[in-house]
């Protein structure tokens, strides 16, 4: 692996754990534990239907509208708990092949920038607009950050060109996001 690739992946490490250190550290409240522990389930269990991707060893789930639900709905300590959480038992729950630790830290770590990410650009957005607007919004940064930190760490270990390795992997999940936002606004109301 190059050094950019390794400088690449621990400073996306150390980000996404300093996101979910800071959180549990800085705001460790759980307003509604019940909603939090519910989201919680699903977002795990959503975690365990797996849909594999062309050219990518890892997977995807619904576990995503669980997570806009979760900006919408919860904290950003809880938000990003449960997502660390689901993606930590994506990545291990009957991996083909034992799934290796720096992986799993780099996975957990994307998810916890993302989720951080469109988790803010949600509340920016809902102090002036109503809900639906503010889950787009959540959903698109959600996409944007999750896929682009997953397509460069592919593109740093395989030589290929970044542009190239995400029209290959996640173009066609754009609208798969979008409607996950549709699907969250209707959960919500």
């Amino acid at each position: 692996m190059s050094l950019g690739a390794r400088t690449y992946i621990g400073s996306v490490v150390a980000l996404g754990s300093a996101i979910l250190i800071g959180c549990v550290a800085l705001d460790p409240h759980f307003p509604n534990t019940a909603r939090f522990l519910q989201l919680l389930v699903l977002a795990t269990l959503a975690s365990t239907f797996k849909i594999r991707l062309p050219r990518i060893e890892g997977t995807i789930s619904l576990n995503f509208v669980v997570y806009l639900i979760g900006i919408s709905t919860l904290t950003l300590t809880e938000t990003v708990l449960m997502a660390s959480v689901s993606t930590l038992v994506q990545a291990v729950w009957r991996a083909k092949k034992r799934p290796q630790a720096l992986k799993v830290l780099f996975n957990v770590s994307t998810l916890a920038i993302s989720v951080a990410g469109a988790h803010f650009a949600s509340q920016q957005m809902r102090q002036n607009e109503t809900q639906v607007p503010a889950l787009v919004l959540a959903a698109i940064v959600l996409f944007v950050l999750n896929t682009w930190l997953v397509s460069l760490v592919v593109a740093l270990t395989s030589g290929e060109s970044a542009m190239t390795v995400w029209r290959t992997c996640n173009q066609w999940t754009f609208l798969y996001y979008l409607m996950g936002a549709g699907i969250s606004a209707l959960v919500i109301a």
